[in-house]
């Protein structure tokens, strides 16, 4: 008996830290945004899907949901548009879990950044309804004319009465010149190599005494842009050496999206990721030092803006003649670089193409059409000299190898129904519920268990003072006879 008032005070101790510590409040979550193509041209019809799963019940959803409204036309869905932002107002039934789909037209060529503001839901509590916030989310969607030409290079390039340093490539942005004093204006020249293509503006060339940016802007036929620069420096008046026309950069310039960079020529072993090595290239002539993995499949450039110390790794297009940054994460020191899904992959009706954010960068993705996976995510990834495929965790911000995913088979969670796949794939939160559920289950187990052996024993017990009650009745007969004897 004290054996089963100890067990079942401890079984009551455990079971209030349990509550404590097992059921935490859910953390704060965000708003999920995803894409039905990653791919969208001009005239094309796209849908946004928002998903809103904070895991309790709610009566009441409402969120604004912004756009660029010269690039996309809102459609259809549940809400109201004006000026760019859709209201959206909703009333669940007690679901835990919500998505809401939009559909818009691309309309013109160009970038919308899609986001989620102003996140509310309304839950019942005890005093009636009760108003939390939920985190919002924010998505890139671009829209091309494949139709149309992407050429943004010129043809050719002069400065009339003057030679610019180095001569003059179509592939080069970045040039260098030196005037007199008595020049104030230069005469830019500057002719396409497309002929749809035009150039759309020279600002600078009015010169200040000193180091003046003269720059170049040529627009493609699908509005690609592209600028060229050159430095002038204009002499001061007390300077009456003639100036070196031929004077090369001994730095390497270019622009990403409009914004200088410099192209670092010999980089530090801190800079190099595991796994890369050292490996000079020509580019525009200048031997430039790159990180390139074993492989040979990525070899990375690096490139620093104007006043910043931090070198970015970016990957050089030679058809573009232009740079993309590198898209990639680091987790437990591993890289893992983000890649675009092959076209041969077999996508199942449980999946559609989205894109996502992770670590600053938009990244082409599979997600599932289940609400109930709307934290998970298939991203295509190079790491450890392969590329497989990854399912990213959005609430843990994590990334998982999927060696035996295959696209052909819809259900894509069950594929394997062992119990340690089934209990990898729950999130942070899951797997501890499931912890505590199972330590509860095993102490109501051990409870009953305790009970029945108590029983038991007070059962045998009994019996045993039953069977020596009967045997001290037949020893008084027994004796009871034998006095009757004597008597006689």
């Amino acid at each position: 008996m004290k054996i089963f008032k100890k067990t079942a005070i401890l079984f009551i101790v455990a079971a209030l830290l349990l509550s404590v510590v097992v059921f935490p409040a859910s953390a704060a979550k965000n708003a999920v945004i995803y894409f039905n193509k990653n791919s969208v041209e001009v005239g094309d019809k796209v849908t946004v899907s928002v998903s809103v799963n904070p895991g309790e019940e709610m009566y009441a959803v409402s969120f604004y949901l912004e756009y660029d409204d010269e690039v996309l036309k809102y459609e259809s869905g549940t809400g109201v548009a004006k000026a760019g932002v859709l209201q959206v107002v909703e009333s669940p039934s007690g679901d835990k879990s919500v998505k809401y789909n939009f559909t818009f037209s691309a309309i013109k060529v160009g970038s919308s950044s899609i986001s989620v503001r102003d996140c509310v839901y309304d839950v019942l509590g005890s005093n009636g309804a009760e108003t939390k916030n939920f985190g919002g989310a924010s998505a890139r969607l671009t829209v091309k004319d494949l139709a149309l030409s992407s050429n943004a290079k010129l043809k050719s390039l002069k400065i009339s009465g003057y030679s610019l340093s180095p001569s003059f490539s179509s592939g080069r942005t970045s040039y260098t010149l030196k005037v007199p004093n008595n020049v104030t204006k230069l005469n830019v020249s500057a002719t396409t190599e497309d002929s749809k293509a035009k150039v759309t503006s020279v600002t600078g060339n009015k010169l200040n005494v000193g180091v003046n940016t003269v720059t170049i802007t040529v627009q493609a036929e699908n509005g690609t842009q592209k600028k060229y620069t050159i430095k002038v420096t204009r002499a001061d008046e007390s300077e009456t050496e003639e100036p070196n026309e031929e004077t090369t950069e001994t730095a390497l310039d270019t622009t990403v999206n409009g914004k200088p960079y410099t192209i670092v020529t010999k980089l530090p072993q801190d800079v190099i990721f595991k796994g890369f090595g050292l490996e000079t290239t020509k580019l525009n002539g200048y031997d430039i030092e790159t990180a390139v993995d074993m492989a040979g499949i990525y070899r990375i450039f690096y490139l620093q803006a104007a006043e910043s110390d931090k070198l970015t790794p970016y990957l050089y297009d030679e058809d573009s003649d232009s740079f993309e940054p590198l898209k990639y994460t680091i987790q437990n020191d591993k890289l893992y670089i983000f890649s675009q899904i092959p076209e041969d992959f077999e996508t199942p009706d449980s999946l559609y193409e989205a894109n996502i954010d992770i670590n600053g960068f938009t990244v082409p993705c599979l997600s599932d059409t289940n609400g109930a996976m709307s934290e998970f995510h298939y991203v295509y990834c190079f790491a450890n000299g392969i590329f497989n495929l990854y399912r990213y965790d959005t609430f843990e911000d994590t990334l998982q190898r999927q060696p035996d995913f295959e696209f052909a088979n819809s259900n894509i969670v069950d594929q394997d129904d062992s119990f340690l796949k089934r209990f990898s794939s729950l999130s942070g939160n899951a797997k501890v519920i499931f912890v505590g559920l199972v330590i509860v289950v095993l102490g109501v187990l051990a409870l009953l268990i305790l009970l029945i052996v108590y029983l038991f024993r007070r059962s045998i017990i009994r019996n045993e003072e039953l069977i020596l009650g009967d045997d001290d009745m037949y020893f008084d007969e027994i004796n009871h006879k034998k006095d009757d004897k004597k008597l006689n």
